[in-house]
């Protein structure tokens, strides 16, 4: 039996960090914290801007794997709130970065975010971080 998973564009999200702060060797991995100073996200039902203030706490493991969680707070164009965290696994020697996006606001226009499981697609470029997140339907 196959199974498929239907899904929908949901934003595409553009980070922008400021220096890292290397915690050095834990039991976990290497941790390395990456300070976001903002960005952006666009999609059909939302967009606006990265605030000052998260970061992504990445762990790097002796197999070149990195986990990856990140905090961030998003502003949409018409001044909401959304907690934004999600972690995930990047493989760069095998050229994988996906994450588990999760939303939180009390907005009732975007209260749809609160129900939602999302699924994403990262990339480093030389201007920051890029994740394409769709909808899980």
């Amino acid at each position: 039996m196959s199974l498929s998973i239907n899904s929908r564009p949901l934003m595409i999200l553009r980070l922008a960090t400021s220096a890292t702060h290397d915690i050095g060797s834990t039991p976990q991995g290497t941790l390395t914290i990456f300070p976001v100073t903002g960005g952006s996200f666009e999609g059909e039902r939302l967009r606006g801007q990265v605030l000052a203030g998260g970061g992504d706490w990445v762990t790097a493991h002796e197999s070149g794997t990195l986990t990856l969680d990140l905090r961030v707070t998003l502003e949409t164009d018409d001044s909401e709130l959304i907690h934004m965290t999600f972690t995930g696994v990047r493989d760069d020697a095998n050229h994988y970065f996906r994450t588990v996006p999760r939303f939180e606001t009390a907005a009732p226009k975007y209260a749809f975010l609160n129900r939602l499981l999302a699924i994403g697609t990262g990339d480093i470029r030389p201007d920051g971080p890029v994740h394409i997140i769709e909808e899980i339907l």
